[in-house]
C-alpha cells in the first residue's frame, strides 16, 4: 500500500474526529454557559461566546468539514484498496468495511463522547478554528443547507390529515386496555 495515501486518510480521519468533537461540544454549550466562562475570565471564552451566540453557523461549518474529511478518507482508502487487491469487489468490500469501522468508532462514538463530557473545553478549542474557518467558507454551508431544504419535502400543514395509526397503537395508547 502507498504510505502517503494511508497517511493522508489517517490525517483526514483525525480532522473529522476533531470536527465531530467540536459538533458535540458546541451543541452542549449554551450562550449562558459561555457568558459564565467570560465572567470567570476563562481563556478563550470570548471566542466561545461568539460561537455560542450563533451555534447553528458553526455547527454547520464543523459538519461540512467532518463530512468532507470522511468522504475524502473513504476515497483514499478505496483507491489504496483498488491498488492492493486484484479483484475490484474485494477492494471495495475491504474499503467499505474499513471505513464503516473507522467512521463509526473514530468519528462517530469517540469524539461525541468527549464532546459531551467536556463541552466547554471542546467548544472553546473548536472556536479557535471555526471562527476563521467560517469567515473563509463564507456562505458555502448556508447555501448547502438551502439546497438540502429545497430537496426536503415541505412540512405537513396543520390542516392536512394525519396518517392513520395502526390498530395496535390505538390499543396501546387507549386509557383502558381490555384483554
Amino acid at each position: 500500500m502507498n504510505p502517503q495515501i494511508v497517511m493522508g486518510a489517517i490525517a483526514l480521519v483525525v480532522v473529522a474526529w476533531l470536527a465531530a468533537c467540536a459538533e458535540a461540544g458546541i451543541a452542549r454549550v449554551s450562550s449562558f454557559r459561555a457568558e459564565e466562562a467570560v465572567k470567570s475570565g476563562r481563556r478563550g471564552s470570548a471566542r466561545l461566546a461568539q460561537v455560542a451566540a450563533d451555534p447553528t453557523r458553526y455547527l454547520n461549518v464543523a459538519l461540512l468539514v467532518r463530512v468532507a474529511c470522511e468522504m475524502a478518507a473513504a476515497a483514499l482508502v478505496t483507491y489504496a484498496c483498488l491498488q492492493e487487491f486484484a479483484a475490484t469487489w474485494q477492494a471495495l468490500l475491504v474499503a467499505i468495511g474499513v471505513m464503516v469501522l473507522v467512521s463509526y468508532v473514530a468519528v462517530g462514538v469517540s469524539p461525541r463522547t468527549i464532546g459531551r463530557q467536556h463541552p466547554i473545553n471542546t467548544a472553546t478549542a473548536a472556536a479557535y478554528v471555526l471562527l476563521p474557518l467560517a469567515r473563509i467558507m463564507g456562505p458555502i454551508p448556508s447555501l448547502l443547507i438551502l439546497i438540502g431544504n429545497a430537496l426536503t419535502p415541505a412540512r405537513a400543514s396543520a390542516a392536512a390529515p394525519s396518517p392513520p395509526r395502526p390498530s395496535c397503537a390505538r390499543w396501546w395508547t387507549s386509557p383502558r386496555r381490555s384483554r
